[in-house]
């Protein structure tokens, strides 16, 4: 199988420097302009499987591959969703330093260890990230070309899933508009191509 992995298009969000998760924003017009880029990149890998998160931004940064391709097949995964930042959603560091001072502190601290409240755990959000890779390692045959747009925070937990475990995750970048593959061949991976 060639997993083929691509970062959803910039939202107003990004833009602004906010935690966002699981709020559900739409890509902005420059989001846009890189969804049209991706899918020109993409066209010549010739997927044979869609896959989105729940999000719509992963669902609009398809689009334009999913015109070129109208008869693949196209799934929703809702394993690979952004990490879930609950009431810092919609907040940028500033904003959430100011109003929970004393939280922000210790996630600064141990991003990957401490949980503020009402955010997910990274550990249960690798866990459904993992899920998901098995989920499409046990769906897809050898000659499948699976094409998932998703989030960074996503992408990273798959590279080190499937890569590199001991990958530092912050240091890990997958810019939108561009892909990655990863070709995987009786559960074992032969060969990556990063960020073309």
């Amino acid at each position: 199988m060639k997993l083929i992995l691509a970062r959803h298009g910039e939202t107003e969000f990004n833009r602004l420097r906010k935690f966002y998760g699981t709020a559900d924003v739409d890509i902005n017009d420059h989001g846009k302009e890189q969804a049209e880029l991706l899918a020109r990149k993409l066209d010549v890998l010739s997927p044979t499987l869609l896959v989105t998160t729940n999000l719509k931004r992963t669902t609009e940064t398809l689009e334009p591959l999913r015109k070129m391709y109208p008869l693949t097949p196209s799934i929703i995964l809702p394993d690979f969703a952004e990490k879930g930042f609950g009431k810092w959603e919609g907040l940028d560091a500033d904003e959430i330093e100011e109003r929970y001072p004393e939280e922000w502190e210790k996630w600064l601290a141990a991003p990957l260890t401490y949980t503020p409240p009402t955010v997910e755990s990274f550990n249960n959000f690798q866990k459904r990230v993992g899920q998901g890779v098995q989920w499409l390692l046990e769906h897809t045959v050898e000659d499948d070309v699976v094409c998932v747009v998703a989030h960074l925070g996503t992408i990273r937990i798959i590279y080190q899933k499937l890569i590199d475990s001991y990958a530092d995750f912050y240091s890990l970048n997958f810019p939108a508009s561009c892909y990655s593959v990863i070709e995987i061949k009786n559960g074992i991976v032969q060969n990556t191509i990063l960020n073309q």
